[in-house]
């Protein structure tokens, strides 16, 4: 999926009372930008923070075999991958989860963690608990969805030669993410540490589905139906067009960001006035999130006024 924001703009002065500027998205522009940036969880750690913040707290390789950390999940009989993804007892806390308040469900039961726009961090839990996971992501500011899943690891570090191919243990897994989910992301499916395979099963997705927070010098925000279609001023387009951000590890989803190219808008057209000392003001700005086979974006819009 890509996943980008896009932020367009309106404008309330043109030439006599002409019909509106087109005022879809490019999207054939869109898709020539550069590509968002897509990461995974790692799968041989208890604890994460990604990026300058990062900390690993890794899970022991202090000798050959070393033992593992305890997992607090059942291990499939016999202890095989298959036996594994198709556990019906891990399956069904995944379909019986609730969903947190505060929290829509982007996908259920998949056999993959995320691969997705600003990882956030990671944390290993003592049981499936939807609502442990949400408290993290709430704790988190710019978090935006989370990623619960069920992961098949080791019980000892595996060694070519001493241990290939050990026993399993049953982790519980947490994600956080700072930008929307959708189940195409969920395709992490796992790794091979020496002969033995970790896997995924009981992945749950969750996005955030209270509003965005509010923007100093704006007022909303508003929930819309679909994307705005910028009305004429007396005649006039009010359309200021849109721009685009790739989530990536320092871009999520920040209504801060459309603000800035909001007011960097004003203060291009207040430089570069007409003859008369008119020019657009950025009045309001929308985000949306564009959908398509292949990654998320997000598109933003922005109205204006002419202002002496």
């Amino acid at each position: 999926m890509r996943s980008a924001l896009i932020l367009s703009a309106l404008v309330a002065f043109a030439a006599a009372a002409p019909a509106p500027s087109p005022q879809s998205i490019d999207f054939a522009g869109v898709d020539a930008a550069p590509e968002p940036e897509f990461v995974s969880a790692p799968f041989d750690v208890a604890t994460d923070q990604p990026l300058e913040e990062r900390d690993l707290t890794l899970i022991r390789r202090s000798a050959v075999c070393a033992p593992q950390p305890a997992g607090s999940g059942p291990v499939s009989t016999p202890d095989t991958v298959a036996a594994f993804k198709s556990n019906q007892g891990l399956q069904a806390m995944a379909t019986n989860a609730p969903t947190p308040d505060g929290y829509s469900q982007a996908f259920v039961n998949k056999d993959g963690s995320l691969s997705a726009s600003k990882y956030m961090g990671l944390q290993t839990l003592k049981s499936f608990t939807t609502l442990d996971c949400a408290s993290l992501c709430d704790q988190d500011d710019g978090c935006q969805a989370f990623n619960m899943y069920i992961e098949r690891d080791p019980t000892v570090d595996p060694d070519a030669n001493e241990c290939p191919n050990p026993p399993s243990l049953t982790n519980y897994k947490c994600t956080l993410w700072g930008a929307p989910v959708v189940a195409e992301q969920a395709n992490n499916r796992g790794q091979w540490r020496d002969s033995f395979e970790v896997a995924i099963t009981g992945s749950n997705g969750y996005n955030k589905a209270t509003p965005p927070p509010s923007v100093k010098g704006f007022d909303g925000p508003t929930s819309l139906g679909g994307a705005i279609n910028a009305p004429l001023d007396k005649g006039k387009n009010t359309y200021l067009g849109y721009k685009y951000f790739p989530f990536s590890q320092s871009q999520g989803y920040d209504p801060e960001t459309c603000a800035k190219a909001c007011n960097d808008q004003t203060g291009y057209n207040s430089r570069h006035a007409n003859a008369d000392g008119t020019f657009a003001t950025c009045q309001d700005m929308g985000t949306k999130l564009r959908h398509k086979p292949g990654p998320i974006s997000r598109k933003r819009q922005v109205h204006s006024v002419s202002k002496l």
